[in-house]
């Protein structure tokens, strides 16, 4: 009964994925067909995508010892795929378990400084991208659940975009997740110094002990990536 039930759960995990997958497909498909809808095809569009920390930054730890780097970058690398695939110019600040630094430094904070430094010098280099930045949530109190988008105060757009990738992650996944987006303050230094759209998407709570099962889940990593792709597409449609 066990295996037969790991079955039909696995089944059902591949469908749901599947719809999405179909849905982000057709939502594509029908703005790059609609009559001068857009004056360029979403395909045309660079995103930056950001896996939080690497290397010797860690970021959170979380309660079961789980390292924030590694779900950051695999999700990132996950969204990679999934907008290369809809035709969309992809730059990577890190495809690794590295960190951005500059060689040669000689303690983690000079690293760490370096690090944020070579991250926004992609941004600067180019600012006609959409910038989204991929993270995991801590809290002391382990009960804190949920996606939360925080966007740069810089750019208009920012708060748009950060909308559209809650909503689509709420929609879907999260239908209990009450939490809405946030600007950024000056502790998050790319989205406080971006001028071009950008977001930074906290995914979960690796502090909360039944989030942090799902985050180290690959279908559950695979939704999430799938429903930031959707919550882009949506923004550059509507934009």
């Amino acid at each position: 009964m066990k295996l037969r039930n790991s079955r039909l759960i696995i089944i059902f995990s591949v469908l749901f994925l599947i719809i999405l997958s179909a849905m982000l497909y057709f939502t594509f498909m029908a703005n790059s067909s609609a009559d001068g809808a857009m004056t360029k095809p979403v395909s045309n569009q660079t995103v930056i995508i950001d896996a939080g920390h690497g290397g010797d930054d860690g970021g959170a730890i979380g309660v079961d010892g789980t390292v924030e780097k590694d779900i950051n970058l695999d999700i990132a690398l996950k969204l990679e795929k999934l907008l290369k695939f809809y035709g969309f110019n992809v730059i990577m600040t890190r495809t690794e378990d590295v960190m951005t630094c500059d060689d040669g430094l000689d303690s983690l904070r000079k690293r760490k400084v370096s690090d944020i430094h070579n991250r926004f010098d992609v941004l600067e280099k180019n600012p006609d991208a959409v910038f989204i930045s991929v993270h995991q949530n801590k809290f002391e109190d382990n009960s804190q659940h949920g996606t939360q988008v925080f966007y740069s105060g810089n750019n208009e757009k920012s708060k748009l975009l950060a909308e559209s990738i809650q909503n689509s992650i709420v929609t879907v996944l999260q239908p209990d997740n009450s939490r809405v987006v946030k600007k950024s303050g000056s502790g998050i230094y790319l989205l406080y110094h971006a001028e071009l759209p950008a977001v930074l998407v906290e995914c979960g709570f690796i502090s909360n002990p039944a989030e942090v099962k799902k985050l180290n889940d690959e279908n559950y990593r695979m939704k999430i990536a799938i429903l930031i792709a959707d919550g882009l597409i949506k923004y550059l449609m509507n934009g």
